[in-house]
């Protein structure tokens, strides 16, 4: 369900305070539009009344994806809190499933901590590709390739839009700058190998293990 509250915010350039009504929760099934905005940076933005400024104020947000079974809480924190960010994940998690009927079958929500990676959970679901898989991929590509990648600068992000049936596309971003400085390929038949291999349970147990969320991140494994 798609849900908003009105909070007391302050513009970042002129100070003044007022109140905006904020989302708390969109359902993109129900308000496609909402998904638009989001990927358009426009969800969630606030013009302030007195310097006319317009910015985006980043809360928890719950992004809900019936048609492609995604639930994901956007929870903004750096990531030297991440384990705060789970923290306050886990407690609107138990808060969510104890409004849900005991005998619904809901989708395992995950976490994600930047706009960026919520697009990229979007968009990885509305592949159909399995977000474990795709970040034990990136897990190969750090350890395999650490004289190229290093994971303490940079990130690797999916790109859906320019993969292939043969490759799957992956962005090397700096973390500082944020700029996408190089693309990788990855061979597609390697994702089905993997994802053949974790339909296994006891393979499926080590994959857990790995990522056993609610955020799922390669980045965030290796560097613990």
């Amino acid at each position: 369900m798609t849900q908003t509250r009105t909070y007391p915010i302050a513009c970042p350039t002129c100070e003044a305070s007022f109140d905006a009504e904020l989302y708390e929760s969109v359902n993109v099934q129900t308000d496609p539009d909402l998904r638009e905005a989001l990927l358009k940076n426009q969800l969630n933005q606030s013009v302030c009344p007195d310097c006319g400024f317009t910015f985006r104020v980043d809360k928890p947000l719950l992004y809900s994806d019936p048609a492609n079974r995604l639930l994901v809480y956007w929870i903004p924190v750096p990531p030297d809190r991440l384990a705060e960010g789970e923290d306050l994940c886990n407690e609107l998690i138990r808060e969510l499933l104890a409004m849900l009927p005991e005998d619904l079958d809901s989708p395992e929500i995950q976490m994600v901590i930047n706009r960026v990676e919520l697009i990229e959970r979007i968009f990885s679901a509305e592949a159909g590709l399995n977000p474990r898989i795709i970040e034990y991929i990136k897990y190969q590509i750090y350890t395999r390739n650490s004289d190229k990648v290093n994971l303490e600068t940079h990130g690797l992000l999916l790109n859906t839009h320019d993969s292939t049936d043969k490759n799957l596309c992956f962005v090397l971003q700096n973390m500082e700058t944020m700029k996408f400085e190089a693309m990788l390929h990855y061979p597609r038949e390697t994702y089905e190998v993997f994802r053949e291999m974790f339909a296994d349970e006891e393979k499926s147990v080590d994959l857990l293990e790995l990522f056993p969320g609610p955020y799922i991140s390669a980045r965030a494994s290796l560097r613990e």
